[in-house]
């Protein structure tokens, strides 16, 4: 994940702890390499010095017996499930707590931040994560238990007190499916925006002008062209979206999520993103796409963001899809 947003991208988008690149690097100093393939973790019988306490819903209490450890990606479903089945790609809503079984410490839970975490599985996942989580079904309660090198590899992850030769013990409550994109009712635009253009996915790949294009506006608009059907986003949720922002009307196109694969997450309302986003999204509908013209003191502002090519006098325009709002009591 790029920060070249100032108080739009350079937030904590998820746990660090699950990102290879966090953690295991080689000589070189890139990410290990790790077999993200589906289908890799093995049958449970490795999994007897672990024992998991608690109802589901709550963050269990985790027994692990001294010297455990495991040679390769292994899974026990607690709780089967009967959701949509997970994918190679999916970005997955879960709750979770990891435990070192070497240790016997907590590295990290969703429970203690109360809030479920989004994760995009694929290559920036720890491999591990992806083999116990691909091919379950949300509603399912699981227990996994990941290897060295289904981790963090031979360096370990210090922030973490990980060690590199620590088995990992992950208890996996899996919530939900973050959709792709936007979903619902098309909505015409009014005339005089720039055209949004939008590739097989009916994904947006940029906005284009043309003779009939405005002049940049001197005050926040807000457009829906696409009405999803969830709830209204309220002020202090946290969302996640994909997006693009371009310099309007037709100029670079300095951050986006589509081409990374990666939706983000942020809270909104907070005053933690650039205005025209905090005002603009509050009150919209989750599942919906909704195009933003942000002036500049909506936007960065006479400063500008140069990082990013934006000078203080640009408006920017961004197409937004909303795939969730969580609020902070949830989980």
């Amino acid at each position: 994940m790029k920060c070249s947003l100032h108080r739009l991208i350079c937030l904590l988008l998820l746990p660090l702890l699950l990102l290879v690149g966090c953690g295991s690097t080689d000589s070189e100093g890139e990410p290990a390499a790790s077999d993200n393939s589906a289908g890799g973790a093995a049958p449970s019988d490795g999994l007897d010095g672990v024992t998991v306490q608690g109802e589901p819903g709550a963050e269990p209490e985790v027994g692990i017996e001294d010297g455990f450890s495991v040679d390769e990606t292994t899974v026990e479903v607690l709780d089967q499930g009967d959701g949509e089945e997970v994918g190679e790609t999916d970005t997955v809503t879960v709750d979770y707590v990891g435990v070192n079984a070497s240790t016997g410490k907590t590295f990290d839970s969703s429970w203690e931040r109360g809030m479920p975490a989004d994760f995009p599985l694929g290559p920036g996942m720890i491999s591990g994560f992806n083999k116990a989580l691909v091919g379950q079904q949300v509603g399912s309660h699981l227990v996994a238990a990941l290897p060295p090198a289904d981790g963090y590899g031979e360096a370990g992850n210090p922030q973490a007190d990980i060690g590199g030769e620590d088995t990992l013990v992950f208890v996996v409550e899996i919530q939900g499916i973050v959709p792709s994109q936007a979903e619902g009712a098309t909505v015409q635009p009014p005339e005089g925006l720039p055209d949004l253009e939008l590739n097989a996915q009916d994904q947006p790949t940029g906005f284009s002008a043309d003779a009939d294009t405005e002049p940049a506006a001197k005050q926040l608009q807000v457009h829906t062209v696409i009405e999803g059907e969830g709830p209204e986003v309220e002020k202090g949720q946290t969302l996640t979206v994909h997006y693009l922002g371009q310099i309007y009307p037709d100029g670079k196109i300095f951050d986006q999520s589509w081409t990374r694969g990666e939706p983000v997450t942020f809270p909104i309302g907070t005053g933690n993103l650039i205005e025209g986003w905090d005002e603009g999204l509050v009150g919209q509908k989750v599942g919906s796409r909704v195009i933003l013209v942000v002036p500049p003191d909506k936007g960065y502002g006479e400063a500008g963001q140069p990082q990013a090519g934006i000078k203080g006098t640009d408006t920017l325009i961004f197409a937004i899809d909303i795939l969730k709002a969580t609020s902070p009591s949830a989980g």
